[in-house]
């Protein structure tokens, strides 16, 4: 029997963390060999060994779990759509800028996508230029919350305030002249901001 590279040990092992660090889910066999060019039956044996050294969790088919994995919580994986207005609508375009990831304990269950503050409309309520918002998507919201809104075509970050029956697009800028409220009259919610417990919103500085 030919002697197996040490070195595939350490490969597959690494690549179950990236893998569920990436897709917060655990790998099968056959990821992992089209994600290290190593063969299904080298795999398999290398798993086996490392579950009877104790190294990894493994019933023999998809759930390969490592100490790592498994001192982990739950996160979701989500992607960065370019900037959001925070003043004016600007036009809706989805860019991809990047991939990221947040605890679900923190973020909370559904399907989420980030966005990139620009402007100043919504600094009272802590969002500045630059800040990252974790997005929930959902099409409906309650009163009060910051959603990310679709109206003539544009997008905006602003507080959903409803009254006299209507809806409204409201700044959190003392500054009303330059900031003033909107109100639209075909409205489309693409997602509310996550909010902690405490009702600050779920922002990440790139400056921080």
């Amino acid at each position: 029997m030919a002697r197996r590279n040490p070195e595939w040990y350490s490969i597959i092992y690494d690549y179950v963390n990236q893998y569920y660090a990436e897709q917060s889910k655990y790998p099968s066999v056959r990821d992992i060999t089209a994600g290290t060019g190593i063969s299904v039956s080298t795999v398999h044996r290398c798993l086996t060994d490392m579950k009877e050294r104790g190294e990894i969790v493994y019933n023999g088919r998809r759930n390969i779990s490592t100490a790592q994995t498994e001192m982990e919580s739950p996160s979701k994986y989500m992607k960065v759509l370019g900037y959001v207005a925070c003043g004016e609508g600007q036009e809706e375009e989805e860019t991809v800028i990047e991939y990221i990831r947040m605890p679900e304990s923190i973020v909370g269950k559904g399907n989420f996508f980030a966005l990139i503050a620009k402007g100043e409309s919504m600094i009272d309520a802590g969002i500045h230029p630059g800040d990252y918002v974790i997005v929930r998507q959902q099409k409906g919201a309650n009163d009060g919350d910051y959603v990310v809104a679709l109206y003539e075509g544009k997008n905006n970050l602003k507080q959903l305030i409803k009254e006299d029956g209507r809806y409204i697009l409201r700044s959190c800028n003392e500054d009303k002249e330059t900031y003033p409220d909107i109100y639209p009259e075909n409205l489309q919610i693409q997602g509310v901001a996550v909010l902690r417990d405490t009702q600050v919103n779920m922002i990440f500085s790139v400056s921080e």
